[in-house]
């Protein structure tokens, strides 16, 4: 049994005996299936045990908690990291109002965004920046969905500063870097991205980084994330989800505030570092510009073909 379940039946199990008989009908029916209390509304399971919400109200703060609200928060942290897709989906097919799809969504993510407002403080956000920035080598990995966050966020370092390596697949040349580091291992930085549910290849190289001696930065949803539990230093970053899509809206936001973050840190460093990158997209003339397109652009002599953009490919005018 996980150390967040035994918990929940450690807490229930102690108050057991002294719960009247539909408390207990209440408590019986969390042991047997606890999920399933996560998927269901407190009408709902009021009606199943027979009881009245205020009893299920009653039994929730028996447990400890100052009412149904913050149990129901407490069963999302429990659950974040065993919820199938299909069980998500069901719960958000459980949700009917009178919003569109967009705007259930949508709203969720401005939840997200003053969630996040309102938990991350100044203070440990700059702290967080400036262990980023003393690092030597910066690691960033995160892999499934979470791969994107990882990529975005090492894409957007790499910018401002140098050595910096992504890693969302897991690889081998990733596992050589880090037992090759030796003396250089504690000036490493690993920053860890997951968000439920938790892929096991991400504990791993956690894991095998804090037997190499790097430290470990992890950026996960709650505090019995094992991404948090592992990790030397951590934010938390709660996620309030309508379905079984990873919204990633605020996670987004909190990466680019981040990077800002650092670079502030030594503006003329970062400058030099954005100059680079600028030469060179310019010198393989990786970005589009109207002044590439009118140099690429060639018209022949009867009009009926123009090259694209593109090298090596044409499209027929018609």
């Amino acid at each position: 049994m996980n150390s967040a379940r035994k918990d929940l039946f450690d807490k229930i199990i102690s108050v057991y005996p002294a719960l009247s008989p539909k408390r207990k009908r209440v408590a019986e029916l969390v042991m047997k299936d606890y999920k399933k209390i996560f998927l269901m509304t407190g009408k709902e399971i009021a009606r199943e045990c027979q009881v009245s919400e205020p009893t299920i109200i009653r039994f929730t703060v028996d447990l400890g908690f100052s009412g149904y609200a913050e149990f129901l928060h407490y069963m999302k942290a429990l659950l974040h990291a065993e919820l199938t897709s299909v069980e998500r989906l069901t719960k958000a097919s459980r949700q009917h109002d009178e919003r569109t799809t967009i705007q259930r969504y949508c709203q969720n993510a401005m939840r997200n965004l003053e969630n996040l407002i309102n938990s991350v403080s100044e203070k440990e956000f700059k702290k967080i920046a400036t262990t980023i920035y003393k690092a030597e080598t910066v690691y960033v990995v995160g892999y499934r969905a979470s791969a994107t966050l990882a990529y975005h966020f090492g894409y957007l370092l790499k910018k401002i500063r140098e050595n910096v390596i992504i890693d969302t697949n897991l690889s081998w040349e990733l596992m050589d870097s880090l037992s090759s580091l030796t003396g250089n291992a504690k000036s490493s930085l690993m920053v860890v991205i997951a968000f439920p549910r938790y892929p096991r290849r991400t504990i791993a190289v956690m894991e095998y980084a804090k037997k190499c001696n790097i430290k470990v930065l992890g950026i996960s949803d709650n505090p019995r994330s094992p991404i948090v539990t592992l990790a030397d230093q951590y934010i938390i970053i709660d996620i309030e989800s309508v379905s079984f899509v990873d919204p990633f809206a605020h996670i987004i936001a909190f990466l680019g505030a981040l990077v800002h973050e650092v670079t502030f840190l030594d503006n003329a460093k970062a400058m030099e570092c954005l100059t680079k990158f600028d030469e060179g997209a310019k010198a393989t003339n990786e970005f589009f510009t109207e002044e590439s397109a009118d140099q690429r652009l060639e018209y022949k002599l009867n009009g009926s073909y123009v090259t694209s953009l593109w090298p090596q490919k044409e499209r027929e005018i018609t």
